[in-house]
């Protein structure tokens, strides 16, 4: 069996640097879960080889490509992190699967199910690892949280409020703007809520869903949603691209019937507070326990960790982040976008 993953890295722009800066923290031994050695950082990919010439040197990879396929065509490669605009993970995942090469895709991982469904049908196809990149799903902080609620701490869980909301004005060349490149608030900020809440459902079923749109050219910048799930546990947020929130962070607040959490930055959040009411009414509550899980490195280190463990030990799917879990995150997804007719050019 390898002791090493030839890790890649397709698309070297902002997230790719998150990227990069937790790989080269695992390998210097900042998480003391996995050893450094199994993570070899070998190459970059870009359409611009002086781009990725520059990123390797940055990062220490050992090759740098001008374009994907030169990338594919290495046979040393072993995992590629698909980190381009989402609009481009279909193409590039699927050309990374059928090379043979195991893949951590950005979030979301497809634009809509039918996109996805093709890319975990041909990683079960292929036999290899595929995983869509959601590192809440591997927050040290919500495991925490998830583990008070489980205790019975906030009593039954009722409502999850979330806000994720950003001020960026209007920019023609902007891809979060723009429908060919599967712009809009939702696929970019509101997936966070949405999945947020899921994990504390403890994934049950959406069985109800309504919301509110207002469209900019094309696309969502904002949105109001509720969903219900079918263990009766309500969400209620809002993701916006032109209206910032009230706070500098993206908060949230769970809801329990013997008290609530509150969440800094729910969706990579290192900081919560746990409290429980005084009196029935609610009108008084005493801090419990305060939650503090600062990241070994910078929060991509947990869901890398997790990925090449799968790689090495011969999984093809993550038993944290497994595929239904990215299929219902999708098909919540699309059911919105159904109901505001938002579509993108290829649909």
């Amino acid at each position: 069996m390898k002791e090493y993953v030839n890790w890649a890295i397709l698309a070297p722009g902002r997230i790719a640097v998150k990227m990069a800066e937790a790989m080269n923290g695992i390998k210097n031994g900042k998480l003391e879960t996995i050893d450094g050695r199994k993570i070899r950082l070998y190459a970059v990919a870009s359409r611009n080889l002086e781009r990725a010439k520059d990123f390797a040197k940055k990062w220490h990879f050992e090759k740098a490509y001008g374009s994907y396929d030169e990338l594919f065509s290495d046979a040393d490669v072993d995992a590629i992190y698909v980190a381009n605009p989402h609009a481009f993970h279909h193409e590039s995942v699927m050309s990374a699967l059928n090379a043979g090469k195991h893949v951590l895709c950005e979030k979301p991982a497809g634009c809509s199910r039918s996109q996805l469904d093709d890319m975990i049908n041909l990683a079960r196809r292929k036999n290899l690892f595929f995983m869509e990149a959601m590192w809440t799903a591997f927050n040290p902080c919500i495991a925490e949280i998830r583990r008070e609620i489980a205790n019975g701490t906030i009593g039954q869980l009722k409502n999850i409020d979330s806000r994720f909301c950003n001020r960026n004005p209007y920019d023609p060349d902007d891809r979060n703007y723009a429908p060919d490149q599967a712009g809009g608030a939702l696929l970019d900020l509101g997936i966070y809520n949405i999945y947020f809440a899921m994990m504390l459902a403890d994934f049950s079923p959406v069985t109800a869903e309504s919301s509110a749109v207002r469209m900019l050219k094309g696309v969502d910048a904002w949105n109001s949603v509720n969903l219900t799930f079918e263990n009766g546990i309500v969400t209620s947020f809002q993701s916006a691209m032109d209206v910032p929130s009230t706070t500098c962070t993206h908060d949230a607040v769970i809801y329990g019937t013997k008290g609530y959490i509150t969440v800094e930055n729910f969706f990579c959040s290192q900081k919560a507070d746990v409290y429980v009411y005084k009196n029935e009414g609610g009108s008084d509550a005493k801090l419990f326990r305060k939650i503090r899980k600062p990241f070994k490195i910078n929060g991509y280190e947990y869901e890398l960790a997790h990925a090449t463990e799968c790689i090495l030990t011969g999984k093809t799917e993550s038993d944290i982040h497994t595929f239904n879990k990215s299929e219902e995150l999708c098909a919540t997804m699309d059911a919105l976008r159904r109901d505001w007719n938002m579509k993108y050019p290829w649909e």
